[in-house]
């Protein structure tokens, strides 16, 4: 029986920090296909020396797990959108292209132009919730982490994901 393929990530400087200050880096790795643009290996190599997901994403990329692609070129329909200057664009451009891939982003304020171009995004908040459903850590866990990223997220959607887990959960159970 074949296996399916994991999902292809476009993965954000924001959402690796949120990831790995939560713990779920290697759950990132070892479920989806990570890929990344080289302005976003550029913003996190900049925390290299005190940032410990420096380290980690460097050696990441060294072993293979998260590859770096070559950069798409801007469509005119984000030029003036998006920062030009950041990884946000640079993704933003990929995912334009290609649309196998889902963008892995941190930022609502891009949000409405990914919709608006039709890009597929997911969050932070979205790998908890991948993560509490499959099994791989438990509801408390997952709660734990969504509080965390309250520095990144409003409260409605951290009370929306944890609805979500508690639901998914119940759906799960036996019987």
């Amino acid at each position: 029986m074949n296996k399916v393929p994991p999902p292809r990530i476009l993965l954000n400087t924001s959402s690796w920090i949120n990831i790995f200050e939560i713990g779920l880096h290697s759950y990132l790795i070892e479920n989806f296909d990570i890929n990344t643009t080289p302005k976003v290996v550029e913003e996190i190599k900049e925390g290299e020396g005190f940032a410990q997901d420096a380290g980690f994403f460097k050696n990441y990329i060294k072993k293979k797990r998260i590859q770096i692609i070559r950069k798409s070129e801007v469509p005119d329909k984000i030029k003036h959108e998006i920062s030009i200057s950041s990884g946000e664009i640079e993704l933003a451009s990929t995912a334009y292209y290609n649309k196998e891939f889902i963008l892995l982003i941190d930022d609502s304020k891009v949000y409405r132009v990914l919709d608006r171009i039709g890009i597929k995004y997911i969050s932070s908040v979205n790998i908890v919730i991948d993560a509490s459903i499959t099994g791989n850590i438990n509801q408390q866990q997952a709660f734990e982490m969504l509080d965390k990223l309250k520095i990144s997220f409003n409260d409605e959607a951290i009370d929306k994901a944890k609805e979500v887990i508690i639901n998914g959960n119940k759906n799960q159970s036996p019987g």
